[in-house]
């Protein structure tokens, strides 16, 4: 026997009928009604003096009175009370056979538990070596530690950081513990250790982009107004508003050193982006734009810069009228198209100017979305605030020609880090409501400007270190094939309606986790996929955030009776 198996207790004998997949155990009296599902449990297989990791499926309690079709069926059926405490009773654990613990990380069982073999509580201080192949704070670099299993107050997990770049997705109804998760999340990340060549340990943290829908990360951006958060210096988590909502808080005197005013820099764009873009805004989606509409717009933008030296900003700003006129004085263009695409420009000009003042502003420091990329990427966090707090009014297709823009500048960006002198750089783009920005065919909204460069950026995205993490309350709402892309799930409590959608794309759970699904607590996550060093899902309940989490929280009942003058 193990010296850490010596030093834990027994609580249980394993059962005749195991496998190498799955065996039973009948827990000792003292830990009958005190085990629980989805606890790791260890077994030591003496024929071979092997501990195996094993997860507790399924609890059947047995009592000899309660049998069906036995000898107090009728007294049952007339409901009389029978003392079944003088019965013969006890308990059977199913459970999941994991991996061997004495063959480091990943290693498979092929020698299925004897009848007899005792079975011992899994103890994280004991085997986290043998489960995780390190300890914490000891040759764990690269990796973070994020939660704790099911059932035990501090068995956190190691997660992969090396492969945070293959894309993640994020899964939950509301009320799960989905986006307090990710901000735990986000702290974990916010301090990820490694070496350096003279054993120095340092700590960094992960660049991202956020898109909050509901100002879920808004406290990272207060707070760090004032105060680093792990290796995030002071400052540099931004929270960028809409201008309109931008305007509100000058007027109120509200505005803080790190809260920032969007600006969309039309000259990052190559001209067909930005012609094919302006087309679908009109137009709702790409089906309906003819490649003669976006040709014509795309050839004027560049005749005018060419031969006038106007900017594509200049173009859609001061010399918006400029533009126009040249199109509808363009006799080669044909008779239905060029009306088309003139009233495509006086849409986009209208609600992206006009309305909500989105491409003027050229002394907002997001106007140089380049050098703001550049210093993000050295460790910091842009919140996009797309709440009714930093988006007042803004309706969809404006939230996502804003995506469609970010996706294409950022694309475009990690293509010329990865080929250029210095190397690739690492960013993880963070959508919350992901389904509104790549939605699936089931998604009553039908397209999205921005699903086009979010799919390039699935793609092909992590062989430039961007990443995507996309988060959704209805996963079966968003683009399977762009789903199809991410290799690590963080999955909450789902709708009964997506749980055959949610086993499919994560190519498929053990039946003792995915029959959870529906009914999982709040704050608790099954992990799967490459950033989870282990080759099988895990449990984990989601630890408390150090940044308090405020959003949503309401003051209902006080609100009324001040209303009410009581």
């Amino acid at each position: 026997m193990s010296n850490s198996i010596a030093s834990t207790k027994q609580i249980g004998i394993i059962l005749s009928g195991g496998t190498t997949s799955e065996t039973a155990f009948q827990p000792l009296e003292n830990y009958e009604n005190h085990l629980v599902e989805g606890k790791l449990v260890v077994v030591f297989c003496q024929r071979i003096k092997t501990e195996i990791l094993g997860r507790i499926s399924r609890i059947i309690p047995y009592n000899a009175f309660y049998s069906e079709g036995d000898a107090f069926s009728e007294a049952r059926r007339k409901g009389m009370t029978i003392p079944g405490d003088i019965a013969k009773q006890y308990q059977v654990c199913k459970v999941d056979l994991l991996q061997t613990l004495d063959k480091g990380p990943a290693s498979s069982v092929t020698f299925p538990p004897h009848p007899g073999d005792p079975v011992y509580l899994y103890d994280h201080s004991l085997h986290e070596i043998k489960l995780f192949g390190m300890k914490r704070d000891e040759g764990d670099e690269k990796h973070i530690w994020f939660g704790t299993q099911v059932g035990y107050p501090d068995a956190p997990i190691a997660l992969n950081i090396e492969n945070m770049p293959m894309h993640m997705a994020v899964f939950g109804v509301t009320g799960s513990g989905k986006s307090y998760n990710m901000g735990s999340l986000i702290e974990c990340l916010s301090s990820i250790p490694f070496k350096k060549d003279d054993k120095k340990r340092v700590y960094v943290p992960y660049p991202m982009i956020i898109i909050d829908a509901n100002g879920d990360y808004s406290d990272y951006s207060e707070v760090n107004d004032n105060e680093e958060i792990g290796s995030y210096g002071k400052q540099t988590i931004e929270r960028i508003f809409f201008p309109n909502s931008y305007e509100r808080e000058q007027l109120r005197g509200t505005i803080k050193k790190n809260l920032q005013r969007l600006v969309i820099n039309l000259d990052v764009l190559n001209t067909r982006d930005l012609s094919e873009m302006i087309m679908e805004f009109y137009r709702g989606d790409a089906e309906g734009v003819s490649a003669l509409q976006v040709s014509g717009l795309q050839r004027h933008i560049d005749n005018l810069a060419e031969t006038m030296g106007f900017s594509k900003q200049d173009l859609f700003t001061t010399q918006f009228n400029t533009l126009r006129d040249a199109i509808n004085q363009d006799r080669d263009i044909h008779q239905q198209t060029r009306p088309a695409i003139v009233r495509a420009l006086d849409e986009f000009h209208r609600r992206m100017e006009v309305e909500n003042h989105l491409l003027s502003d050229r002394s907002s420091e997001w106007f140089n979305i380049d050098i703001q990329i550049d210093r993000l990427t050295k460790g910091g966090i842009a919140i996009f605030d797309f709440s009714a707090d930093g988006a007042t009014g803004i309706d969809l297709p404006i939230k996502q020609f804003v995506i469609g823009y970010l996706s294409a500048m950022l694309f475009n960006k990690f293509t010329r880090y990865k080929q250029s002198e210095e190397g690739a750089r690492y960013l993880s783009f963070v959508i919350e409501e992901a389904q509104n920005f790549c939605p699936g065919r089931r998604y009553p909204i039908g397209s999205s400007l921005a699903k086009t460069k979010l799919s390039a950026i699935a793609t092909q995205g992590r062989k430039f270190g961007l990443s995507l993490c996309l988060i959704s309350q209805r996963p079966s709402f968003v683009d399977e094939i762009i789903l199809s892309m991410c290799n690590t799930f963080f999955l909450h409590r789902i709708s009964p309606e997506d749980l055959h959608f949610v086993k499919s794309v994560t190519g498929g759970l053990p039946e003792s986790l995915s029959r959870r699904l529906t009914t999982l607590s709040q704050g608790e996550c099954i992990i799967t996929g490459q950033m989870n060093r282990l080759p099988f899902a895990l449990l984990i309940k989601g630890l408390e955030r150090k940044v308090k989490h405020t959003a949503g929280k309401t003051d209902v009942v006080s609100r009324i009776v001040h209303i009410r003058g009581l």
